[in-house]
């Protein structure tokens, strides 16, 4: 670490050397006036009144002749020897003059070399410029002069001024007078020579006490006499800086405070160490939903978001901020969310202006009355004490109920639009890509058709599977002119042979001829039987059957053509299987009976015989005499073969038997009977030959279940006539096929897939044909087996039923891949939305609605967020009813109410610093007023943050960096550093060629930036017109800067016009006038043309700026009707600056005065001032960014005249391209900012909308813009440039977004207000409804056409209609009375039950901590006395004997009770208490109490405030040492510094 660093920054805050006019004062010609009249006592006297003073006007007449030399501004060396002269002219002057000064208020000035009216011009010119740009007043009254010489022996006496009174300078307009007054601020005496003559001759000039101007240039008189130096009570006016004194002393004085913070050590070279390095990126961690979360009053987008959430983490960084990207708006939610979080801010900015706008930010979000301004004339000390005050009688307000309801609303619309944008570009596993990159892709092949074919396994197929089945099927497409549009038509379709040798295709080729051969012979044969017969016969398998049925039925004996029906068939078929057992039954039973009986058996009836004798006859008796059984016995007898008479055994045996055969035959005659007709001779009834009949069953029922129709040969009568036909074509087949055998043909059927082609089944035609196609085709044999392998491969990508369903469609074979890709893509898109819950319910109608409800309820939550942090702000206010003497508050309430000799700010700060940060947390200062009003130790913030820190030197923001523990530094190291330029004009009337180089000075943002960690804004709002920033955006920020287009085409009045004026740069004078007329005539023309624009210029150098000054004055004069133009009450009031000074500003419009060009010798030499130095491009970077609208270069010079040859200095080459930028505009855009003539599209699904408008009649550009964000397309009004459409898809730009903000509403509203109405395509929508949509795209577009919207120069704020802030009504504040409890009612329920402890604690629970001595006294009738006596006391120890158990605390004569419960101070209530029966943690906490109403307190004050609360009149010994034992009791929540008391 550098320490001596921080001795070197603060030596360059004192200058002590003879070009300080404070040091050595001289008159200038356009600096310094003398003040004749009134005379110096008189004047110095109503000065400490609120007193005006006009200035006189001599009314001389100066030559108005271009300036050269001997108008430059000269300075007049005021010698001992010409004093005479001097005064002789001076003389000559107040007589001239004295008699016309006729009112008492006016004041008659001199300068010797000028109209003393131009000098107060320049004075107050300079003085405003100092102000805004450095925030110091440099305008003072000097009263009296030290005449001193550096040694006796010394030729020359220096003046140094005495007393110095601040002024300010007005005028109210061109033709008005100037008034001088003062500012009310304290009179200073000298400082800077004060601090020279202390240090160098050991002498001090004495403070000055309100003595009076002649009693202290007296005292200073008398003191500087000894040193031989003399003192003239003279009145001088000039421009004189002295307060970085206070800034040295600050920095001198504090050096051991300054290297304790850790910014400045880092700044100076500390690392960080690791653990520091952890938990500062832990403290970064941001809010999982910074929408929600923060506490933003204004707008901010997601890179100003990161920025807060870094500011709240604590962390210090730096906040790069180009141009317009918002860094006010920054700054102010930065502080805002600071406020929130109870945090104390400083925020600093030496520019008036740029700490103007965050105020007035505040202003607008309500919390200015949280703020102090402390800048510079900002800081009167009368108007910082009444604001301090009013702010503290301000009432306190809440938060509606309702703001947490809307909050809930907004969160849930953002999570529905965050849901969507998620899911639509998060990327898919599998696929790996989102569903917005499948529309993509999808509409890439929008073109192709549609075919309907689900691909299987989908889920498991992604980007590498797509890849090679594209290739796959470009593969095929490639094979169609070989094979075939259909592959399935190609003769060797079904080929699955894949050796391709010689051996082998000529083995296929023998084999195919020879099948072919049979083939010729079989067809005419087939032809012949199908058509005799009427039966299908065209295959080899036909053939085969019909053969065999030939064969068969040309020798069967038994079919018949009605067994060739298949119904007779069945029928037959299952007759005789029933016949052919029946027929075994009957030979069997007959066989039986025959061999004992004649054929005269069969006439018996088995049945009855057999019935009779087994149920009639079954007895012996009833056979014994029977003539019926015995007829029966006899019949059977006369049957016998034998001749034996039949016992009845036997009897019964035959008759069963009988029967048996009977009935067998009865069924098998029935069964037979309907078929009998069916069967040839080959049936012989129950002697049929059952084997042959089953044999010739069998074989036609094989012939049927091949399928074969037999045709008219089931109709025939019989087949006698025609066996010898069947016989004879069965002779032809066998001999058809001897051609060609089965070996053959079986090796055919092997070489092709049976599903694709089976010879055997297969027409004989067909099959003849292919045979004779593949043998035309034999030599493609090699390129089919290739093609199979290609379909096998296609097959396993499962996209062979594709192609199959691409060729049932007949696709286009140009259209197979792409149409494969399409339904890919589709599938995958259908599977993703039918699978999702937040896609599938998406529809543009909720979606919509939920863009609207969030960025109404995002707008409110602003509105909420300033309830919320003003309710908690003014909840800190101290209450006023308990105001301590000799306390902060009442120290303030007492210099707020004195009307004059008000204590200065930095004593009053010192004294109640504490308590005004209560009230006001965030102080708005200049690094000069830190130093000055802010002592040491009197205000301590948590948080610093620094705007336009790129033109603040170190050594000037030290003062204010140690004053707070984390350091923003805001600014744009691409813009101004900080340069001499304000001092060089103080201390001497150089012109800007004088002024040093830019990069000869370091910054604060330069050093922090090489030590901190930094972040960007990005979006840039200020350009209406978005050619303003494109040339800054490429050349100084690599085109990283968020731009928006505008909708109005470059025309003049907007964007970057270009003016050539025939102007003579004067050398000399560094000017150009014929630039500077065009310029004034160019102000008249803009306020009668744009008279609601703001307007600026901006001059090269300081003498063209004091020009064109100078020729506007003599114009306003002569036009009082234009002069409401000029009024500095406007919003952005006008202003003429130069390079130096107009760094923050902005305007609408913007006239830039470039003033080089040729010489009058016709001469350009390419020095272009601070441009050719080293980093002079940033000057050039400051000045093309200023303007909203328009900026107007007026120029002597074409881009071609600077012949970048003669320079190598980058700011002269980029102010070339500048010019060129300007001069050819249009030529200029096309060429590198608008429309890609190359129609480049973010992605298909673009192309695809653009498409369909274009194909509608509609003008469509795509991708407008020239940054990073680039509009979709922008839709133009018919025959002209304007845009009126802004169409949005929810592609890469939207996904892009970091947060619903950014997507949802910023984007939209910022280019609204640019002239642009705006439509969102939602690709979901899209793609399910397309027709729907395109409809209510064409009405868009047609009601855009229609309707143009207007660009918006001057947005307003968030319109709100709701409030979500309610004032309270506030109550006085009062400490709670105290309360006793019911003794007598709770001694009766615990003393009944012997519980005396339990009482205890209860009276406890109303009265704890309560004093054990005033207990006794109110409890002592318990003990059946009057008084506390001894007995009464050991009584009371006996019964409390074991009180820890009741949660009891004895400490110090007083009882506690242990709940964990707050002590609370109460006041006199229901008992008068003693301060002695207060316990003191009571009386602590009273204490406590009153000090943080007061914040600081002197002891006595509090004390006596505190002893009026419990009723004390008087404090006395036994008060104040009961009330310091409780002092004590919070020792570590306060700091006791002597008498004054304050919280930690």
């Amino acid at each position: 670490m550098d320490i001596k660093k921080l001795d070197k920054w603060a030596d360059l805050l004192l200058d002590t050397g003879k070009r300080n006019n404070l040091i050595n004062f001289k008159d200038t010609k356009a600096s310094t006036m003398e003040v004749l009249l009134p005379s110096s006592d008189l004047l110095f006297e109503k000065l400490e009144g609120p007193t005006s003073f006009e200035v006189f006007d001599p009314k001389i007449i100066e030559e108005d002749d271009e300036i050269d030399a001997d108008s430059k501004p000269e300075q007049m060396q005021i010698e001992v020897s010409e004093e005479s002269d001097s005064l002789d002219e001076k003389a000559a002057f107040l007589a001239q003059y004295a008699g016309k000064i006729k009112r008492q208020n006016q004041i008659l000035l001199f300068n010797a070399a000028t109209n003393p009216l131009t000098a107060v011009k320049n004075i107050d010119k300079k003085a405003r410029e100092f102000m805004e740009e450095t925030g110091v007043n440099v305008a003072y009254m000097a009263f009296g002069f030290i005449h001193w010489k550096e040694s006796d022996f010394s030729s020359y006496v220096y003046r140094a001024p005495v007393l110095l009174v601040p002024i300010q300078l007005e005028q109210a307009s061109a033709i008005e007078p100037y008034f001088i007054k003062s500012t009310e601020d304290d009179i200073i005496v000298n400082p800077t020579f004060s601090y020279k003559i202390d240090a160098e001759y050991g002498v001090k000039l004495p403070e000055y006490n309100d003595e009076g101007l002649s009693v202290y240039l007296e005292k200073v008189r008398h003191i500087v006499a000894k040193l031989q130096w003399s003192v003239t009570s003279e009145c001088k006016i000039g421009i004189f800086s002295f307060l970085k004194n206070n800034m040295y002393r600050d920095l001198k004085d504090n050096a051991k405070a300054i290297l304790a913070n850790e910014n400045v050590r880092q700044l100076l070279g500390e690392k960080m160490n690791a653990g520091e390095t952890a938990q500062n990126d832990e403290m970064g961690a941001s809010a999982s939903n910074p929408l929600i979360a923060l506490h933003s009053v204004v707008d901010a987008d997601s890179s100003q978001i990161d920025a807060i959430e870094m500011a709240k983490s604590g962390k210090s960084f730096v906040l790069q901020g180009p141009p317009g990207t918002g860094k006010s708006q920054t700054i102010t939610n930065i502080i805002a969310e600071s406020l929130s979080d109870g945090k104390k801010v400083l925020f600093v900015s030496e520019k008036l202006a740029a700490l103007n706008v965050v105020y007035d930010k505040l202003k607008q979000a309500g919390l200015a009355e949280f703020c102090l301004q402390l800048h510079s004339h900002k800081a009167s000390k009368k108007d910082v004490i009444a604001d301090i005050c009013h702010t503290l009688r301000t009432g306190k307000s809440a938060v509606s109920s309702k703001a947490d309801a809307e909050i809930a609303i907004k969160e849930k619309a953002q999570h529905q639009l965050d849901a969507y944008a998620i899911e639509l570009h998060k990327q898919r596993p599998i696929i790996e890509k989102s569903l917005y990159q499948l529309y993509e892709s999808y509409a890439a092949f929008r073109s192709m058709p549609d075919v309907e074919y689900p691909i299987p396994q989908l889920s498991s197929k992604g980007e590498a599977y797509l890849t090679e089945t594209v290739s796959l099927l470009e593969q095929y497409v490639d094979y169609i002119p070989s094979i075939g549009y259909d592959y399935r038509k190609n003769p060797w379709y079904g080929y699955i042979n894949q050796d391709t040798s010689y051996q082998s295709k000529t083995g296929v080729k023998r084999d195919l001829s020879a099948a072919a051969e049979f083939l010729q012979a079989l067809i005419p044969l087939l032809q012949e039987i199908s058509e005799k017969y009427g039966i299908q016969c065209s295959s080899i398998e036909d053939a085969h059957i019909w053969e065999a049925f030939f064969s068969f039925a040309a020798t069967s004996k038994f079919i018949t053509p009605s067994l060739l029906d298949r119904a007779h068939f069945d029928m037959i078929n299952a007759a005789l299987r029933e016949l052919q057992p029946l027929s075994a039954y009957i030979l069997a039973a007959r066989s039986i009976l025959s061999a004992e009986f004649d054929d005269d058996i069969y006439k018996l009836d088995g049945t009855a015989y057999y019935k009779k004798l087994t149920k009639q006859f079954n007895g012996a008796f009833s056979r014994l005499f029977n003539a019926e059984y015995k007829q029966l016995i006899s019949d059977m007898h006369m049957c016998k073969s034998d001749g034996r008479r039949p016992s009845y055994n036997e009897a019964v045996t035959i008759a069963e038997k009988l029967a048996y055969y009977q009935q067998n035959s009865a069924d098998y005659a029935d069964t037979e009977m309907p078929i009998r007709a069916f069967l040839g001779a080959a049936y012989k009834g129950v002697e049929t030959d059952w084997d042959y009949v089953a044999g010739q069953m069998s074989t036609l029922a094989a012939m049927f279940s091949n399928g074969i129709s037999f045709g008219a040969l089931a109709r025939y009568d019989d087949f006698a006539a025609e066996q010898h036909i069947f016989s004879d074509y069965a002779q032809k087949l066998e001999k058809a096929f001897s051609i060609c055998d089965d070996e053959t043909l079986t090796q055919i059927a092997g070489y092709f897939d049976n599903t694709t082609w089976r010879i055997g089944s297969a027409s004989c035609i067909l099959s003849l044909t292919r045979l004779n196609d593949c043998l035309r085709e034999i030599d493609k044999l090699d390129n089919w087996c290739h093609f199979r392998t290609l379909l096998s491969k296609l097959d396993d990508k499962h996209a062979l039923p594709y192609i199959n369903t691409a060729i049932r469609q007949n696709i286009a074979p140009n259209q197979i891949v792409g149409g494969f890709q399409k339904l890919f893509f589709y599938q995958w898109i259908d599977s993703i939305l039918s699978g999702n819950r937040v896609l599938s319910a998406f529809n543009r109608i909720s979606h919509d609605k939920a863009i609207r409800t969030f960025s109404e309820k995002d707008a409110e939550q602003f509105e909420i967020n300033k309830a919320k942090i003003r309710a908690e702000l003014s909840s800190m206010r101290p209450s006023l009813d308990m105001i301590a003497s000799g306390s902060a508050l009442a120290t303030l309430l007492r210099e707020g109410e004195k009307k004059r000799k008000q204590k200065s700010i930095r004593s009053l700060l010192a004294e109640t610093g504490e308590l005004v940060q209560r009230i006001k947390p965030c102080f708005l200062m200049s690094p000069l007023s830190v130093s000055t009003f802010l002592a040491p130790d009197s205000v301590h913030f948590d948080v610093v943050v620094f705007d336009e820190a790129s033109q603040i030197f170190p050594q000037d923001a030290i003062g204010a960096i140690y004053r707070a523990k984390q350091l923003i530094v805001v600014g744009d190291s691409k813009q101004m550093p900080p340069s001499n330029f304000f001092n060089a004009t103080i201390e001497t009337e150089d012109n800007d060629e004088e002024t040093g180089d830019v990069t000869d000075f370091e910054s604060i943002l330069d050093l922090c930036s090489t030590s901190m960690q930094q972040l960007r804004l990005r979006w840039h709002y200020r350009s209406r017109y978005e050619q303003l920033i494109t040339f800054s955006n490429n050349n100084f920020y690599d085109s990283d800067l968020v731009t928006f287009p505008s909708s109005k085409a470059d025309t003049l009045g907007t964007g970057v016009d270009y003016y050539h004026v025939d102007g003579v740069f004067d050398r000399k004078a560094h000017t150009n006038r014929k630039e500077a007329e065009f310029i004034v005539d160019l102000i008249y023309q803009n306020i009668e043309k744009f008279p609601d624009r703001s307007l600026g210029v901006v001059a090269f150098s300081v003498a063209q700026q004091d020009l064109i000054d100078k020729l506007l004055s003599k114009r306003r004069q002569n036009t009082p009707e234009k002069e409401y133009f000029f009024k500095n009450d406007r919003i952005e009031p006008f202003f003429i600056k130069n390079l130096e000074t107009v760094q923050g500003d902005e305007r609408d419009t913007i006239i830039f005065s470039i003033a080089y060009g040729f010489d009058a010798q016709g001469r350009l030499l390419h020095n272009f001032g601070p441009l050719n130095r080293m980093g002079g491009e940033r000057r050039l970077n400051v000045a093309v960014t200023r303007a909203k609208c328009n900026v107007q270069l007026v120029s002597s010079m074409h881009y071609t005249d600077i012949d970048l040859k003669r320079t190598s200095a980058e700011g002269a080459r980029l102010l070339r391209e500048y010019l060129d930028y300007a001069e050819n505009g249009d030529i200029a855009m096309e060429r590198a900012v608008t429309v890609n003539p190359f129609e480049q599209f973010d992605s298909d699904f673009e192309l695809e909308v653009c498409d369909f408008l274009r194909a509608k009649g509609f003008s469509v550009d795509t991708q407008v813009g020239c940054s990073g964000f680039r509009i979709d397309l922008g839709l133009k009004l018919p025959n002209s440039s304007d845009y009126v459409l802004a169409i949005e898809c929810d592609g890469a730009t939207y996904h892009s977004s970091k947060n619903a903000r950014d997507r949802d509403r910023l984007r939209q509203e910022i280019l609204e207000r640019m002239g642009w109405r705006f439509y969102r395509i939602w690709s979901t929508d899209w793609f399910r409804n397309k027709s729907v949509e395109q409809l209510r795209l064409l009405e868009a577009a047609a009601d855009a056409v229609k309707n143009p919207a207007k660009a918006i120069i001057h947005p307003a704020n968030h319109p709100h209609t709701e409030a979500f802030e309610e004032i309270t009504v506030e109550k006085p504040f009062e400490f709670p009375p105290y309360q006793a409890a019911d003794i007598q009612k709770l001694s009766q329920h615990y003393l009944s039950r012997n519980d005396f402890k339990g009482m205890i604690r209860a009276i406890l629970e109303t009265e704890a901590p309560l004093s054990e001595d005033f207990l006794l006294k109110r409890i002592v009738w318990c003990f059946g006395r009057e008084k506390v006596t001894n007995v009464v006391q050991q009584a009371y120890e006996q019964q409390m004997r074991g009180y820890q158990y009741y949660g009891i605390i004895r400490r110090n004569g007083f009882l506690y009770l242990d709940n964990g419960k707050e002590i609370l101070f109460r006041g006199p209530g229901d008992i008068e208490r003693d301060i002695k029966q207060i316990a003191p943690e009571e009386l602590a906490a009273g204490m406590l109490e009153i000090l943080k109403q007061n914040v600081t307190v002197d002891k006595s004050g509090l004390y006596r405030s505190f002893a009026a609360q419990c009723g004390i009149a008087r404090v006395g010994r036994a008060i104040n040492e009961s009330l310091d034992t409780a002092l004590h009791v919070i020792e570590n929540q306060i700091v006791i510094d002597g008498d004054q008391i304050s919280l930690k």
